[in-house]
This record gives C-alpha cells, structure tokens and sequence, in this order.
C-alpha cells in the first residue's frame, strides 16, 4: 500500500514538471514583457535565422531541428508605422548569435542576440522614409539575408 501512496506522489510530481510548470514559466514570461514595454508602442516581433535571415514572428523549434524551414519561403520583413509612433522590436534567434543594427535611429546591438534569450529594443519613429535594419554580426554563409525594412508613413 504504501508503495502506491509513493508512486503516486513521483507520478504527480513528473505530471506537474512536465505540464503545468510550462505555463507557469510562460505566463510569468509575458507578465515581465508586458512590464518592459510601453502601453502605447507598436511592438514587433523579430527572429533571427542564418539561412532565411530576419523573420516576423517566430520560428518553432521543431523547424530548426529538423530543417524544414528550408522548403518554407520567408520574405525580409517589411515593418510600417507612423511617424511619431514608439517602436518596439522584441528580437530572437533561433540558431546562432546574431547581432542588430538599425542605424538611421541610433540602434546597435553588438554583444550579441542569443538564443533563448530575447532582446527588445526601443525607439521613437521621429523621421519619414524608408530604413533598413540588418545583423551586425558574422552569424553564417547566408548572413546577406540578414535584411528588413521599416517603413515610416507621415
């Protein structure tokens, strides 16, 4: 009897790391973003992946693992807002250290954009035109698709 009473208690134990420890972690997770961005800012995200350089949004890890990003087709991201808007890019990487680099707004990362560890950064859309960001960092062979465009409107 008691070693039902024990087995049970390991198998709940196992069932709260696997599932329920997660969504703790997740929800903890968005409660310090929500923390560090403005109320107002126009927030985006942005991957980092060396062979189809910056994507909007994420990757799934299943993707990186078993390659098949490379039959998806990925287009530079195209990013528009107003001027005058508070920008804020939430970036990750998804493979290898990459670095950011917008420098029409004073904005470079250099110490690297981890994975797993993502990085926001933040500025206010003060001029009209047409920028592009990039990766500062030799992160692969196909670095060149490193690209993406933000588009000021008045």
């Amino acid at each position: 009897m008691d070693n039902r009473k024990a087995d049970f208690i390991y198998f709940a134990m196992v069932i709260f790391v696997v599932i329920v420890l997660p969504f703790g972690i997740s929800a903890y997770d968005r409660h310090i973003w929500s923390q560090k961005i403005p109320q107002d800012a126009k927030v985006f995200n942005l991957t980092g992946h060396t062979q189809k350089g910056w994507v909007s949004g994420s990757i799934d890890a299943s993707d990186v693992l078993t390659d098949s990003l490379i039959l998806k087709e990925f287009t530079p991201p195209v990013i528009r807002v107003n001027k005058g808007d508070r920008v804020v890019l939430k970036l990750t990487s998804s493979d290898v250290v990459h670095g950011f680099s917008l420098k029409d707004f004073g904005i470079f990362i250099n110490d690297g954009i981890h994975p797993g560890k993502p990085q926001t950064v933040s500025f206010i859309a003060d001029k009209e035109g047409t920028f592009t960001f990039a990766c500062n960092a030799i992160c692969g062979s196909h670095h060149e698709n490193m690209l993406g465009t933000i588009i000021v409107n008045a």
